[in-house]
């Protein structure tokens, strides 16, 4: 027996999770919207079925080095986008200069919006 205190590691999907782990809400939970990138036009959209008020949106920020989106309100607010960008869109979603965020239902796009994307390190 040892008075030594349990060590808990981390596991990599912890490195996987939404912001709000880290004490910061998120605007979308990661089953609630998909990311796509066009890598030719370099246009990105996020799909999303949840119902958002797009005009309290004022831009976003990639942050390259954890792969975490920022989402700044007008109203002084932060947000986390609510998943990390994954490796196979990251080349692409880098290069992007707005976001379309597009709410959809059943296949169909109901409403939208473009949101400036700044990209930390750049």
């Amino acid at each position: 027996m040892t008075d030594e205190p349990e060590q808990t590691k981390d596991s990599i999907k912890k490195a996987f999770s939404p912001g709000e782990a880290k004490g910061k809400p998120s605007l979308f939970l990661p089953d609630e919207m998909d990311i796509y990138c066009n890598k030719i036009t370099k246009e990105t959209f996020i799909f999303h079925g949840k119902k958002i008020d797009y005009d309290t949106l004022e831009r976003m920020e990639y942050d390259p080095k954890d792969h975490s989106v920022t989402v700044f309100l007008k109203d002084g607010r932060i947000l986390d986008l609510g998943v990390k960008i994954q490796w196979l869109i990251r080349p692409y979603f880098s290069k992007a200069e707005e976001i379309q965020i597009v709410r959809t239902k059943d296949g169909e796009a109901i409403d939208g919006t473009f949101i400036p994307i700044a990209h930390r390190g750049k």
